[in-house]
């Protein structure tokens, strides 16, 4: 049986003289003629790969960066908005745990049992 030539699934089948992909609902004619193919239905964009350039490690340094520069130089994981990315919250918070176990942030805690998170040696401002 041959392959989804969109998305490269092996899960293809056959209906009224043409191929149909369960995956990715598109449909062409056999015989690999690109002019029979017809356009996709409705893709669905949580089945593709993306593929990343830049190591994890790499990324969660920069999300990193990013949230201290967007909150001065100090932020709390619980006051900022997660956005929904290829980095998950759980992860970033491990990553964060082990900066800290590292000593490359520094941890406190305010009087409302929430911990802030900043660099070492930097001073924010309130």
């Amino acid at each position: 049986m041959p392959h989804c030539p969109f998305c490269s699934s092996d899960k293809v089948y056959r209906l009224l003289d043409t191929l149909r992909c369960k995956r990715c609902k598109n449909i062409w004619k056999e015989g690999g003629d690109s002019s029979a193919v017809s356009g996709p239905a409705v893709p669905d964009t949580s089945l593709r790969i993306r593929k990343r350039t830049e190591p994890l490690e790499k990324r969660m340094a920069k999300k990193l960066d990013e949230c201290l520069t967007r909150c001065s130089g100090k932020f709390c994981i619980t006051t900022i908005a997660w956005q929904a990315s290829d980095i998950s919250e759980e992860l970033f918070r491990r990553y964060i745990r082990q900066c800290v176990k590292n000593r490359t942030l520094a941890e406190t805690k305010d009087s409302y049992g929430r911990t802030w998170y900043s660099r070492h040696g930097t001073k924010s401002k309130k």
